[in-house]
């Protein structure tokens, strides 16, 4: 027995010792799967254009189960399971907590399925309800797709439940390599078979790469010596402590997939109801792969952290590891969001501008994405908050940050359509920046939290930093027009970071080393 747990003290500690390794290393991996992802989708664009039926059925049928999956289970993972999981970890070792995994991945497959049957079983009624479009064609497609992919939620909830027992253990580099695999299998599609089984068969792709993201993690979770056990046992008081926590922490996680499918909604009444759509899936979908590269990889490492805080009532502890996480968050955040916006359009023409996706859908993607991107601090505060208030079990606080949030958010998408896609776009940075800004006060005014005059002055510094960079980063996208696409991304990028970071060493010779050195140790 004190062996089967030291292994989990060695791996923690191994974790906890190089913090800026194993971000840096899951950056790198993440990097090569969102890579991909923008591979897949500029396939996607490339193969359905963005105003097409089948365009415009994937896109809806996709997100649909995505975001159902979102609502109703990654929540519950993240928020209730893995906080009690490493209570139980910390406190009974890990026979005690490996037992509570079982019951939990038992019941929450006894919950998607039957969630799954029913959205099989009324599939017609629930497209009609969330969408409307007058495209006849892209809504009997859109169905018969979204039968095809509601099993995706079975496979992603058992994925996320892997996942949340190996980041628990210490386990990070497999899990963020996930996206590598699923990517993988899609794209082998695209370059095989999509010209022989078209969009029907892509749908069957996603459930494999799906799939494959749990397979992969089972010889890890061997290693670890977990054997999972069908069983369901309502009265152990680990799944009551998951089950209590988890109603208003699901509704608490609601805000960023009900905001999005709010702003598709939104975007359906666009351009004919036929490109307002694809254009924002994918500008949504560029904005949280280049933003969320870095936000995820700290998150995953920081969650585990904190609950482990909290579960040993280091106050202290918790507070300086989540003051830290948030100075980085600034650092690297605040240049990316000017850079983002400055280089939206090429950037934009250059994952999906090919093809059947034109200079027109370019141009609203691009803009959809330019407003997206304001967004991208309050991203980044939005999913640690939320993390800092699952540790402590708090889903009360994220619960009135979401309300707010999706509550401007959905006013905003359509008393902003005046502004056409950047309409949708810019409610869902103005929502998730306000339900940040709620969260942080709460937990500054609960002490767990606190801004001292040196951060600020560094705030204000970098803002400033990356102000300058915005305007030299168009400046020289200015001086490129006539050049390859490439090149108007490479230059200004690698331009806009050189400055930065130089600027930050002029104005405080270690600010790099400041910045990457407080991830929590």
């Amino acid at each position: 027995m004190e062996s089967f747990d030291s292994e989990y003290k060695n791996d923690i500690a191994k974790a906890d010792a190089r913090p800026a390794r194993t971000v840096i290393v899951m950056m790198l991996i993440m990097v090569i799967g969102k890579g991909m992802g923008l591979l897949r989708d500029s396939l996607q664009a490339v193969h359905f254009g963005a105003d097409t039926s089948e365009s415009i059925a994937f896109v809806q049928a996709s997100a649909l189960p995505r975001n159902f999956l979102d609502i109703m289970f990654a929540a519950a993972l993240s928020a209730s399971f893995i906080p009690v999981f490493t209570a139980r970890l910390e406190t009974k070792g890990k026979r005690e907590a490996f037992e509570l995994a079982s019951l939990f991945i038992s019941i929450s497959l006894v919950l998607l399925g039957i969630v799954t049957v029913i959205a099989l079983a009324f599939a017609g009624p629930i497209y009609d309800f969330v969408y409307s479009t007058g495209d006849a064609q892209a809504r009997y497609l859109g169905v018969v797709l979204l039968r095809f992919m509601f099993p995706l939620m079975i496979l992603s909830g058992l994925a996320f439940s892997f996942t949340g027992i190996l980041q628990s253990l210490g386990e990070f580099r497999l899990p963020a390599a996930m996206s590598i695999v699923s990517n993988g299998v899609i794209l082998l599609y695209y370059f095989f078979f999509v010209d022989r089984f078209g969009v029907h068969g892509l749908a069957i792709a996603f459930l494999i790469g799906w799939a494959m993201q749990a397979v992969i993690q089972v010889p890890w979770l061997v290693r670890h010596k977990f054997k999972f056990r069908f069983k369901i046992n309502l009265r152990d008081s680990g799944l009551r402590e998951i089950g209590a926590l988890t109603l208003p922490v699901l509704a608490a996680s609601w805000m960023l997939p009900v905001n999005f499918q709010v702003n598709l909604i939104a975007a359906g009444n666009l351009y004919g109801g036929v490109l307002g759509v694809p254009a924002l899936q994918y500008a949504y979908t560029l904005y949280t792969i280049v933003s969320g590269v870095f936000i995820l990889s700290v998150a995953n490492l920081i969650f585990p952290k904190l609950s482990r805080q909290v579960a040993v009532s280091d106050k202290e502890g918790f507070k300086t590891s989540l003051g830290e996480t948030l100075r980085v968050l600034f650092f690297f955040l605040l240049p990316l969001t000017l850079g983002l916006m400055a280089l939206s359009q090429p950037l934009v023409q250059l994952v999906f501008g090919r093809g059947l996706f034109d200079a027109t859908a370019v141009d609203i993607t691009a803009r959809a994405l330019f407003f997206f991107t304001l967004g991208i601090l309050g991203y980044g505060f939005q999913v640690i908050l939320c993390r800092a208030c699952f540790a402590q079990k708090d889903g009360k606080t994220p619960l009135i940050a979401a309300v707010w949030a999706i509550g401007v958010n959905a006013v905003l998408s359509f008393a902003l359509l005046h502004l056409e896609i950047a309409g949708p776009a810019l409610a869902s940075a103005i929502g998730i920046s306000l339900g940040s800004l709620i969260m942080a006060a709460i937990l500054t005014r609960k002490g767990y939290l606190s801004w001292p005059r040196a951060l600020m002055i560094d705030i204000v510094k970098m803002a400033a930093l990356a102000v300058v960079m915005f305007f030299a980063v168009g400046f020289v996208y200015g001086r490129l027009e006539d050049s390859h696409v490439l090149m108007q991304v490479a230059l200004p990028g690698v331009t806009g970071v050189a400055l930065y970071i130089g600027g930050c060493a002029l104005v405080k010779a270690d600010v790099v080393w400041n910045f990457i050195k407080p991830l929590p140790k």
